[in-house]
């Protein structure tokens, strides 16, 4: 099949087109049009009505470029927000490394959540302008990621601040474990591993994360009495676009009244926000800059 990959590919067909090739012809119309990779990993999703044929199928996506792994997707659920329902159709592991401005990123698809769409946002003070301008932080001595994970925000983080610790928490054993081999893979020395909720730890610092989504609001009292003084709270959440003020294009960079609001009511100001991306159907993921309230 690969050797057929290669004739296609000089034909100059899309990647969907080159797919569709080696399958029935009558599979075509719901073959998916659309999937993600998260390195070397294809994800997919399959119509039921093919279910039948999902190996045959994942055979012929693995011929895309880079492709050692094809899976059927699941949903991410749950406190912990993992994946559920992950099969693995083509390959031998689940398991891939993924490169993001400068730093690897081991992880495991069928535990960890990757979202694609916040790239970019990942490499924080790293990342591009709009990014920079939530997460420039003055000389941070301490910087607490209250949801680590495998490491999402807080290698770059550590990378960019090489004089702060950063204090990586995660609850999930299984992130933990990737987590410690991401610090190993990119050579950090500032980062402490914390495995425990962490509302369970008490630090001051002067940067906060909560890089959750679903109920951010729950850990914004503890993150509050860990700010110092002077300290930000980086604040992601999904809210609906009808709450935020969201009708069109331009309403993106404006500040959301009733986000403001929210926030005042929990003794914080909003001091920057922008739109990271789309989130389901008339919703979105939002971050915003926050300081201590009056």
């Amino acid at each position: 099949m690969k050797q057929i990959a290669e004739m296609l590919v000089k034909q100059r067909e899309t990647p969907f087109e080159q797919v569709a090739k080696l399958l029935p012809g009558w599979m075509k119309f719901d073959l998916p049009r659309k999937w993600k990779c998260i390195g070397s990993v294809l994800i997919i999703r399959i119509p039921e009505k093919l279910q039948g044929h999902a190996q045959e199928i994942a055979e012929a996506y693995s011929i895309l470029p880079g492709i050692s792994s094809v899976v059927k997707t699941g949903d991410i659920s749950g406190e912990l927000r993992q994946p559920s329902g992950v099969h693995l159709l083509y390959g031998d592991s689940t398991e891939t490394t993924v490169i993001e401005y400068g730093i690897s990123y081991r992880l495991d698809v069928a535990k960890q959540m990757w979202s694609a769409g916040n790239m970019g946002w990942r490499a924080g003070p790293r990342g591009p302008p709009r990014v920079k301008a939530i997460y420039d932080f003055h000389n941070p001595l301490v910087i607490m990621d209250c949801f680590a994970g495998v490491g999402y925000f807080a290698l770059q983080m550590a990378k960019a601040y090489p004089n702060a610790k950063v204090i990586a928490i995660d609850k999930n054993p299984e992130s933990i474990q990737y987590l410690r081999q991401n610090i190993e893979l990119n050579s950090i020395v500032n980062i402490e591993v914390v495995n425990k909720d962490c509302r369970d730890e008490y630090r001051k610092a002067d940067v906060i994360h909560l890089g959750y989504i679903g109920g951010t609001c729950d850990f914004l009292s503890h993150a509050s009495n860990c700010l110092e003084y002077s300290g930000k709270i980086i604040f992601h959440e999904v809210y609906r676009d009808k709450w935020l003020g969201f009708k069109k294009r331009s309403d993106w960079d404006s500040m959301p009244a009733n986000l403001s609001k929210k926030m005042n009511e929990h003794s914080c100001a909003v001091e920057a926000f922008a739109r990271v991306k789309a989130y389901g159907p008339s919703s979105s993921h939002i971050v915003a800059r926050l300081k201590r309230g009056n």
